[in-house]
């Protein structure tokens, strides 16, 4: 497993998703690091095809990775390379031929790595493209950096979607990979731990775990993985995850997207409405969770200890999804969404990993914060009704890192 440095793991935390060539083992070495969505991560693992991207405008270094996850609409991730270490990490990967590439996800946890070959040829482009390396440029992000990087994504994916951008040089070359060894990562709480295995069939199993994870740090004391509810002489799940805090609760249902089983060859249409169904499944639980909660039911973790969840403030009820696409007609979950408010007086929100890791880093681990940042983006779907809503993390004194 690769260690990011200080600099690179800030530019990693910072980011959706980026790709990094950086220097390894005190320099003796070299590797590719990729931040990619967890579905995309899973595809790589079953078997889909990898290429890296490369474009030059003026002296600016643009680099990225396209995974081809569904075969219709491949992800594309890209970036301005602005580091010298990277540029001279570059260099040696098309001198060499050979490295390693680590995979990370949405946290930031790598799950993932083998090692990857280019061919003689393949090399031999990228470098005609980018020669000579010493003067490409290294420096803060500036406005023709950003301009740099719209010409490249438009030129990679030939949607027309950037001001003022036009086609510049690029390269694109395929990435020959060994098989994937998986890194089993280990979550500690203080009252549990899990383990998540990017590669386990039990997906779903596998994305609760990553949720628990993720909010671990927020709620130590009052996080539970598929509590109980009673209802008269029934006893059955409550939700995926429950957490509550002195000033509310949050019921979330996961509702992970099948990569392993389902595979990766199905289209951006099949895909995007499978999330749809389970989205209206999702919906009908947490309806049922929030009027047990409302009613009083009696919830209990899975040892059987009663809990003592808020139940005087409306919960926010999170479906939370691997994937939430732009593509397609969403029109009908956003009307359920507004009917499931309105019938029993709670916060719904559909939120994909990428999203929920933005608000939980934008929140720097404080229950008071999230709360407050999920009404402010709640309060923006009621009145644009639209489920299509990205938070950013407002930049540090020290910069952005507009790699995405």
């Amino acid at each position: 497993m690769h260690v990011p440095s200080k600099r690179v793991y800030r530019e990693m935390n910072s980011e959706v998703a980026s790709l990094w060539f950086v220097p390894a083992n005190d320099g003796t070495e070299v590797a590719v690091l990729l931040k990619a969505p967890t579905s995309s991560i899973k595809a790589l693992i079953a078997g889909c095809s990898l290429r890296f991207t490369f474009g030059i405008n003026d002296s600016y270094l643009c680099t990225g990775a396209r995974v081809f996850d569904m075969p219709d609409a491949p992800v594309s991730i890209s970036g301005v390379q602005r580091e010298l270490e990277e540029h001279d990490a570059l260099q040696r990967v098309l001198q060499e031929r050979r490295f390693p590439i680590f995979l990370f996800n949405e946290m930031d946890v790598c799950l993932a790595w083998t090692n990857a070959d280019l061919s003689v040829e393949d090399a031999s482009r990228v470098f005609s493209l980018i020669d000579p390396i010493s003067e490409l440029y290294n420096g803060v992000f500036t406005g023709d950096a950003s301009h740099a990087l719209d010409c490249f994504c438009f030129s990679i994916d030939n949607t027309d979607m950037y001001d003022s951008a036009y086609q510049i040089a690029t390269v694109e070359t395929p990435v020959t990979v060994e098989d994937w060894r998986i890194i089993n990562a280990v979550f500690i709480g203080h009252q549990d731990h899990h383990m998540i295995t990017i590669d386990d069939e039990d997906e779903g199993e596998m994305f609760e775990r990553a949720i628990w994870s993720s909010l671990e740090s927020v709620f130590p004391l009052t996080l539970y993985k598929s509590p109980q509810a009673q209802t008269g002489e029934k006893v059955r799940e409550f939700t995926d995850v429950l957490t509550f805090y002195d000033y509310g609760s949050f019921l979330i249902e996961a509702k992970d997207l099948s990569i392993l089983k389902a595979g990766y060859g199905r289209s951006q249409e099949r895909r995007t409405n499978s999330v749809q169904k389970q989205t209206k499944k999702a919906i009908r639980q947490l309806i049922g969770a929030s009027r047990a909660l409302k009613r009083g039911d009696a919830i209990f973790d899975a040892k059987g200890n009663e809990l003592i969840p808020n139940r005087d403030q409306p919960p926010h009820c999170i479906i939370l999804i691997t994937e939430l696409m732009h593509w397609g007609d969403w029109s009908e979950i956003e009307a359920l969404l507004m009917d499931a408010i309105k019938t029993t007086g709670a916060f719904f929100h559909l939120i994909d990993l990428r999203e929920f890791i933005t608000l939980l880093k934008g929140s720097s681990g404080d229950a008071k914060l999230l709360d407050y940042n999920l009404m402010g983006r709640f309060k923006h779907f009621v009145e644009t009704g639209s489920i299509h809503i990205r938070s950013q993390i407002a930049p540090s004194q020290e910069g952005q890192h507009e790699k995405y």
